[in-house]
């Protein structure tokens, strides 16, 4: 996972120089094909019989038309009276610069905390075009009794990361801003080419296992039985969570497996790009 925009990178640059004839028609018409797979995002709507929990897949950078779309779905929402849950991991005393970048660095990829762009802003050209980052604040307003954020702290999430061994041969980073530059110096049709192949990526594994499986438990587990408990916490309130694509399924089972009667009410997809 964390060489896969550079996997990405290498390999539209070795097929975009002819070596292999057959495979260039493929990397020419992946534009066409990311077209046609698009990134869609779940939004589910379950209940135990007696409230309701609603569940909106996320994605930390996506078309400003999706954010406003949802920032209109969670104003309804609060004005019908549900609770509003969302991610973000909370600010403590470990919340500074260097913290992010330790969380970065034990994910495998390398981030100048002197940088003056995002991690995800830094990555979002490699995406598509156009593209902006997921705001909680304006999309849902300052927190409070109704709009809470469950997640961990940047401390709590640091202390269940694995360490990282150095002396790991899968220990190699990425360096995020080498590989902004190193994707800024390439042909305009090599990078739109780029850009549909991780999209692809992206849109045919979000939801799967195979992401969690990649990702350690604190990016997952950890955060989903927050959620969880939060949900129990309120068995009288109809709830909006806001949470990462690939965190849906598992809550979903997890509301499953606690005892209640959950059932899944509705489902359907919203495209983020």
């Amino acid at each position: 996972m964390k060489r896969a925009l550079r996997t990405a990178l290498i390999a539209v640059g070795i097929l975009s120089g002819g070596l292999v004839t057959l495979a260039v028609g493929a990397v020419a018409a992946l534009p066409v094909i990311a077209d046609h797979i698009p990134l869609e995002l779940s939004r589910v709507v379950m209940s135990d019989g007696r409230r309701q929990v609603e569940m909106q897949g996320m994605v930390h950078v996506a078309k400003p038309d999706f954010y406003s779309g949802i920032a209109r779905h969670i104003a309804q929402r609060r004005q019908e009276g549900w609770l509003v849950f969302y991610e973000e991991v909370r600010p403590d005393d470990a919340s500074s610069p260097a913290g992010i970048a330790d969380v970065l660095r034990r994910l495998g990829a390398d981030w100048n905390p002197d940088s003056r762009q995002h991690p995800y802003e830094m990555m979002a050209n490699l995406l598509g075009d156009g593209l902006v980052l997921q705001d909680n604040r304006a999309l849902i307003g300052p927190p409070g009794p109704d709009a809470r954020n469950v997640d961990v702290t940047l401390s709590e999430l640091l202390a269940a990361l694995p360490p990282g061994n150095p002396d790991d041969a899968d220990g190699e980073t990425v360096d995020l801003a080498q590989l902004r530059d190193e994707y800024g110096k390439l042909p305009g049709w090599v990078q739109r080419r780029v850009q549909a192949a991780i999209r692809i990526m992206l849109a045919t594994t979000a939801s799967g296992a195979m992401v969690r499986e990649a990702l350690p438990p604190a990016l997952t587990t950890l955060r989903e039985e927050k959620v969880v408990k939060a949900i129990r916490a309120e068995p009288d309130r109809n709830i909006l969570i806001l949470y990462g694509q690939v965190h849906i399924g598992h809550i979903r089972s997890m509301l499953k497996d606690g005892g209640a009667q959950w059932r899944t009410v509705s489902s359907k997809a919203i495209r983020a790009f």
